[in-house]
């Protein structure tokens, strides 16, 4: 009997071309669609689980009281991990890490890495990092040890560091102090949030750096591996989370701050730490939500075509249904017939998924940024297509099939009407429905693409209070720091210069910020403000506007004077101090412990992504101290020729440390590269969607012009015009998916309005959005519902009508 059923499916496919076509190329797409984004959310949420004790492993977090609330900061103090592995016996390890920076040397070969981290000596024990080289057991049990990754290595020694005798080899760090290769990292994994290409001993921090073990530095993150239970499963974590929270005030007197645990599983997706304290690989939650939703509304729109045609051409089964029921066929049979016709067409579809899916996955990892493949050699994957198949064929033929199985015999072989349904405005309300329904989803998509387009498109255009075009930053390092004025100098003299300055920051995504008194302050009353130290040329460079007082200048002593200095703040200070920029100027403010005058009231400018709202800031013009940026503001058309002056310019400095540079206008795009991800991916989804619904819509009308052949015919031969013809079939079509205009567009406006609360400073949502992408939608919709509608109104009627 199965093989019957199977014979009938598929020479009821060949038969039906068009409507095969449509379905399993609907659902196909679907399904890859879905297949795609299955394996991203897959590859999301695999991050630090190739890691033996994963599940064990919890990283230290405080939730910190500043004066503007209540922050998640990922930072912890260094004497912090040495406490919790002696005062609690639930935990086995403890690790902490630091990022660092500087200039390892060997011979003549130098790397400057910006992933350089120190850690204690169980950072192999706690994680998963297999050693290519040297033993995990006996690495950093001294100060001056180093192990490089993998790539690393390979820029030291070459591609055959493998066949050399390298353990032991003598490396220098920012040329004054000696480190000994002691072993070789494999490089982290893809799925790491930790990444790393120089790891150097905690110890040494400790010899070099007093700072690190003073319980205000907050300045590392501390994990924590729990002991198994007798089952293997790990400590319970709210108890131990409990006993840990008041860690800090135990050693920190006075120190309020309660720790929490944050699980290694979640890192990757769930940190969103103020300031800037977090670091690594990260993601957020909301995109693999956000990937979900959308490859389940491609899918449910390929799954409602199928329902559409299958229920649409209910009429052209009846008979063979009626036929079936009168020598004896169960209701039950049927059911299974048609589910397993519906099985059939969604295993083609599968089988053509993953075909579309391995043609796609290309483009589709160039969008999102990863390097997915198809796992065909995992069992979970072949289940996990077996359950999908399944489902969908549930999904797609279930309806159908109890449609179809409850025609009635007797009204269908003697009248061709269907039963109960003869009152076919009920199947045909449903089909409606469905069209409404896959459309509604189609334009909510399309109008939220336009809206973070649009909003993407004013993070980068928006007026920031500052020039960021053209305007080239030179790191300055190591010694380069004690020669910033020299280099700058050189700079200056250039001929594709502008302008040139020196500051401690490159202005893009400043935070170090701290507290400051000023006069009239009233008792704790408390903010931090963003600092930075400065040239009296650094306004003119970075192009931004007074609002009161004025600039710095060399000419003026008082301005640099470190124990009484002068000082220029942002809009946002002046007014949370309680002044207008004009009131400012003159007042005395004490900052590191420096008491100064305010000479200058700087307009506004962002120094933050613009989903942070501006924040007091001031700036300090103290010429003896360090200056770790060179900016320089290049003349039209000579950015490239500039670039190849400073980089002689740097050259003359004799500085061992590499040419380091940036664009300030590239950074500052690259901050919202993450929104732009995602904007790129869901407009290519918002396409898919429009294709398949309005493949289902093609389908629905080719069905329609079928069952009113004649009837055109008839009204062709009375005299009606293509066009009369072509609004006949058209019109109902349309008003469909204007309805759904109307109800999507108050979906996307409240999906879009929550999206676009995530930004302090946002566009605007406007009505031409919807207007605009109602017009394209009902143009497509019009487009494919004519294309068969012209065609059927072009038929010669003498073809038509000759049966009759």
């Amino acid at each position: 009997m199965i093989r019957n059923y199977f014979r009938i499916a598929l020479r009821h496919l060949v038969k039906n071309k068009v409507y095969s076509f449509i379905n399993i190329g609907g659902l196909a797409l679907g399904m890859a669609c879905c297949l795609m984004i299955a394996l991203y959310v897959y590859d999301e949420l695999s991050y630090d689980r190739f890691n033996a004790n994963y599940d064990h492993i919890y990283r230290l977090v405080e939730k910190q009281k500043q004066p503007e609330g209540i922050f998640d900061v990922a930072m912890t103090p260094g004497p912090l991990a040495g406490t919790i592995a002696r005062d609690f016996p639930e935990v086995e390890r403890v690790c902490r890490m630091g990022r660092w920076s500087g200039l390892l040397s060997h011979g003549n070969q130098a790397v400057e890495s910006n992933q350089m981290q120190v850690v204690d000596p169980s950072f192999f024990e706690v994680f998963s990092y297999p050693l290519l080289l040297g033993s995990p057991n006996a690495v950093f049990r001294g100060p001056d040890e180093v192990i490089l990754s993998e790539a690393t290595a390979v820029r030291f020694f070459g591609a055959n560091w493998r066949q050399q005798n390298i353990l032991g080899k003598s490396f220098k760090l920012n040329n004054d102090q000696t480190l000994m290769l002691v072993g070789v990292a494999q490089n982290p994994p893809v799925q790491s949030h930790i990444e790393f290409e120089i790891l150097m001993p905690f110890k040494w921090l400790e010899r070099y750096d007093e700072w690190s073990m003073k319980w205000n530095s907050n300045s590392y993150h501390t994990y924590v591996q729990l002991k198994p239970d007798d089952s293997g499963a790990p400590v319970d974590p709210t108890a131990f989370a409990d006993k840990v929270r008041s860690q800090l005030k135990r050693y920190d007197s006075g120190n309020e701050t309660p720790l929490l645990l944050q699980p290694l599983s979640e890192i990757y997706l769930y940190s969103d730490f103020a300031f800037e304290t977090d670091y690594g690989r990260r993601s957020d939650i909301a995109y693999i939500r956000i990937f979900v939703t959308v490859g389940l509304i491609v899918l449910l729109i390929a799954v409602i075509n199928f329902i559409n045609l299958a229920t649409a051409r209910a009429s052209q089964r009846a008979k063979e249904v009626g036929v079936r029921k009168s020598v004896g066929a169960q209701r039950t049979s049927l059911i299974t017939q048609f589910l397993g016709e519906a099985t059939l067409m969604t295993v083609l579809s599968m089988l053509l998924s993953v075909l579309l899916a391995e043609a796609l996955l290309p483009l589709f990892n160039n969008l999102a940024g990863k390097s997915l493949h198809i796992p065909y050699q995992l069992t979970a994957f072949w289940l996990t297509i077996s359950g999908l198949t399944a489902v969908v064929s549930l999904l797609a033929g279930l309806y159908p099939a109890f449609f179809l199985s409850s025609f009635r015999p007797i009204s269908v072989l003697k009248t061709g009407v269907v039963g109960h349904f003869s009152s076919i405005q009920t199947g045909r309300g449903f089909r409606q429905s469905l069209v409404v329904g896959q459309f509604v989803l189609s334009i909510t998509l399309a109008i939220s693409t336009v809206i973070i387009y649009r909003q993407l498109s004013f993070l980068q255009t928006a007026k920031l209070g500052f020039d960021q075009s053209q305007l080239l930053y030179v790191r300055l390092k190591g010694d380069m720091r004690g020669k910033a004025q020299q280099f700058k100098t050189g700079v200056e003299q250039l001929p594709g210069v502008a302008q040139a300055s020196v500051a401690t920051s490159n202005l893009v995504n400043m935070n170090n910020s701290t507290l400051i008194e000023w006069e009239g302050q009233a008792p704790k009353d408390e903010f931090l403000i963003t600092q930075i130290n400065v040239d009296a040329d650094f306004i003119k460079t970075a192009g931004m506007s007074l609002a009161a007082g004025r600039n710095f200048s060399t000419q003026i002593t008082s301005d640099t004077l470190s124990k009484r200095g002068a000082y220029m703040i942002n809009e946002t200070a002046a007014k949370r101090m309680g002044w207008t920029p004009a009131r400012a100027l003159g007042k005395r403010v004490k900052f590191w412990g420096t008491e100064g005058q305010i000479i200058g009231v700087l307009k506004d400018f962002h120094f933050r992504p613009l989903h942070v709202a501006i924040q007091p800031f001031i700036l300090r013009f103290r010429p003896k101290e360090f200056y770790f940026n060179l900016l320089v503001k290049t003349k039209p058309g000579l950015v490239a020729r500039t670039l190849a002056g400073v980089a002689n310019e740097y050259k003359k400095m004799k500085t061992d440390y590499p040419l380091s540079y940036g664009f300030v206008d590239q950074d500052l795009d690259a901050q919202y590269q993450s929104e732009q991800r995602i904007g790129r991916i869901i407009l290519c989804f918002a396409i898919l969607t429009i294709l398949v619904s309005c493949l289902g819509l093609f389908g629905l009308t080719a069905f329609t012009a079928e069952q009113r052949t004649k009837e055109i015919g008839i009204r062709k031969v009375l005299g009606a015009s293509v066009a009369s013809i072509v609004t006949l079939l058209s019109r109902d079509f349309l008003k469909l998916v204007v309805m759904a205009l109307a109800i999507a567009s108050p979906i996307a406006w409240y999906a879009m309005n929550r999206w676009l609360e995530n930004f302090v400073y946002r566009t605007d949502i406007q009505w031409w959005i919807f207007a605009l992408t109602g017009m394209l939608a009902v143009g497509i919709a019009l487009l494919t519902v004519s294309f068969q509608s012209i065609k059927a109104a072009l038929a010669n009627p003498v073809k038509t009508l000759r049966s009759e």
